[in-house]
């Protein structure tokens, strides 16, 4: 009798231990800052842990904001900084325009594999003090002369570019946290924040222009204060993220499965990865995860994102000369009509980071961004029309394709981020890692397309047919491989599931 009453003790903790077993595995429990949470993605979660992960993704979309603020902040006026100390140094205008982009080509890989591993607030706030030293750098320069000036100047726009690779670190953080249903939301939420720092950008910049005073030896006027102001705003953003951030993801499990010992380009998990979470989990009887990554939909995600990316490059680089020789403008000009583009973008942005954008296929909306952009392309060539003794653009024509420009950057680029986000693999840690490859196709081509589109405008004298003639052939090279390899760029198979499984509960 004992024997039996032994035996079935056994089985009741046997029972007790399964019990315990699947309600962990039903509610998806982490331990994270020693307390018992929920995964960001499941089904079951507290009001407060849903306000905090919606706070941490917010707290990402505002280092996006800021930085691109940063960014159209200084913009407008670096060609006129540039000639303030000698006007044969803007032929350098387009290399540090492209140093930037190389800056963050580089850092966009790095930061995004640091965050694989680590809290997201750690490549984050270093990547914001790295910009700090570059803005500072950038604010001081007009006190070294001759080459030294443009010299300085390119490295610390280099510096500052490498600080925003935390793009693919905000990025990657938005898409691993992301519910399955609300991905595309959240994304074009990203984009909407970007889209409104380019908006506020060239406004503030515009009021900066009556900047000229002096803080002991420190001078601030219309071209130093943007790099000045750029340091506050950085300042501003480190403590929210300190004060603010909390890093949703599972990273202890994640950390105490295996050391990531990949490279920066490996594009599957490990198998072991995928054994791991089972055993973690208590699944010993279920099949592992599927951790297969197709690579082809990345490739294709990356090549479409350089194309949006290499027509905003050519727009942002040849604005300012081509309003330059075509109508005499200035900042101010530029700064209205930056804001003026911004303005739209963000209308479209807020549309796309509705839940309206829900009933539209991804892919067939990027196309329909793509098809806009192509058009200002075609509307934006000089066709040599001649107004009194000059070639010039009709006024007419250039705001009309600024327009399309405006509505059509933002669909594409928001779209595009929407559809590499669920191509991945939604079982994958390396999230960040392959975040941080598109954020570098987009730097890669923003750093050869102010290079080659500021050649082509100086070689064409200073005319707009050919260069625009070519970003338009890209275009609609972009436009035929989107159409042919459509059906390739669908969410990756383990996304559909999970979305079905969702929309079943």
């Amino acid at each position: 009798m004992s024997h039996l009453n032994s035996s079935d003790d056994g089985n009741d903790d046997n029972n007790n231990n399964n019990n315990d077993n699947n309600n962990n595995n039903n509610t998806n429990n982490i331990r994270v800052e020693g307390k018992e949470q929920q995964l960001p993605n499941s089904p079951i979660q507290t009001e407060e842990q849903k306000k905090k992960q919606t706070l941490s993704i917010n707290i990402m979309v505002l280092t996006v904001f800021l930085q691109s603020i940063g960014f159209t902040l200084i913009l407008p006026s670096m060609l006129n900084y540039l000639n303030s100390n000698d006007p044969q140094f803007k032929r350098y205008f387009g290399y540090i325009v492209a140093l930037y982009s190389l800056g963050q080509f580089l850092g966009s890989p790095l930061f995004g594999k640091w965050s694989n591993r680590r809290a997201a607030s750690e490549p984050v706030v270093i990547s914001i003090v790295i910009s700090i030293i570059g803005s500072i750098f950038y604010s001081i320069c007009y006190e070294f002369r001759g080459f030294a000036f443009p010299a300085i100047m390119g490295t610390a726009r280099f510096i500052v570019g490498f600080g925003a690779g935390n793009v693919s670190v905000c990025r990657a953080y938005a898409t691993e946290t992301a519910t399955i249903e609300n991905k595309t939301q959240i994304m074009g939420k990203m984009s909407g924040a970007q889209g409104a720092g380019f908006v506020l950008g060239p406004g503030i910049g515009f009021l900066l222009n009556f900047c000229n005073f002096s803080i002991g030896q420190m001078v601030i006027n219309k071209y130093t204060a943007p790099g000045y102001l750029s340091i506050l705003l950085a300042i501003l953003n480190i403590i929210l993220v300190l004060v603010f951030f909390r890093d949703a993801r599972d990273l202890e499990k994640r950390n105490l499965k295996t050391i990531e010992t990949k490279s920066l380009l490996s594009i599957n998990d490990d198998d072991d990865d995928a054994a791991a979470d089972d055993d973690d989990a208590g699944n010993h009887n279920k099949p592992k995860k599927n951790m297969e990554q197709r690579l082809k939909p990345i490739i294709l995600s990356i090549f479409l994102f350089m194309v949006v990316i290499t027509i905003f490059a050519v727009f942002e680089t040849v604005l300012t000369l081509m309003t330059l020789q075509y109508y005499n403008w200035g900042s101010t000009e530029n700064y209205i009509i930056l804001g003026t583009s911004g303005i739209i973008s963000v209308g479209i942005f807020i549309a796309i980071s509705s839940p309206m954008i829900k009933k539209f296929d991804d892919r067939k909306t990027a196309l329909f961004g793509f098809t806009c952009l192509f058009i200002a392309l075609v509307l934006l060539i000089n066709y040599n029309i001649p107004i009194g003794s000059r070639m010039t653009l009709p006024k007419w024509q250039f705001f009309m394709g600024s327009a399309f420009v405006s509505v059509g950057y933002p669909i594409a680029s928001s779209l595009v981020y929407a559809i590499f986000s669920k191509v991945l693999n939604p079982n994958s840690h390396t999230q960040g890692t392959k975040m941080g490859w598109l954020t570098a196709g987009g730097s890669l081509a923003r750093m050869v397309g102010p290079l080659w589109s500021q050649e082509i405008w100086t070689a064409t004298n200073q005319q707009g047919m050919e260069l625009f003639f070519v970003t338009g052939v890209i275009t609609l090279i972009a436009i035929i491989v989107f159409i042919i390899f459509y059906k390739d760029l669908s969410p990756h198979p383990e996304f559909v599931s999970q979305q079905k499984t969702v929309n079943n509960k």
